[in-house]
């Protein structure tokens, strides 16, 4: 089960990290998330054009499929890109505010590492 851990300094007794072990289970995945931002340019009801999360087209074809999401609390994914700058036009579930901040979170599967025994 989990177990706390404490890690001292190899050459004096000076504590420089606690924390604690979860069980080994091997079905477990590690990700990172990362998350990309952007802010709404043009609003109109529930569609708004966004821009400065992508600088090109073909990325904003590429994430298509993944959803966004703002830090109020609205929810939407992108319809289309609009020019060739990297602008977006996207839909949510309500309208948004000027204010607002709109986000896409990415997730990618981070391997242990190795650790070396000497």
């Amino acid at each position: 089960g989990p177990a706390p851990v404490l890690v001292f300094h190899p050459k004096s007794d000076e504590v420089i990290a606690t924390g604690s072990l979860l069980n080994p289970n091997p079905d477990r995945i590690v990700l990172k998330r990362v998350v990309l931002t952007a802010i709404p340019f043009k609003i109109n009801k529930r569609k708004s054009t966004v821009r400065f999360m992508f600088f090109n087209p073909e990325d904003v074809r590429w994430f298509r499929p993944v959803d966004l999401w703002t830090k109020n609390g609205r929810s939407g994914h992108i319809i289309e890109p609009l020019g060739t700058h990297g602008y977006m036009k996207c839909i949510f579930d309500s309208p948004i505010q000027h204010h607002d901040t709109v986000c896409m979170s990415l997730y990618k599967r981070i391997y242990p590492k190795e650790i070396q025994l000497e």
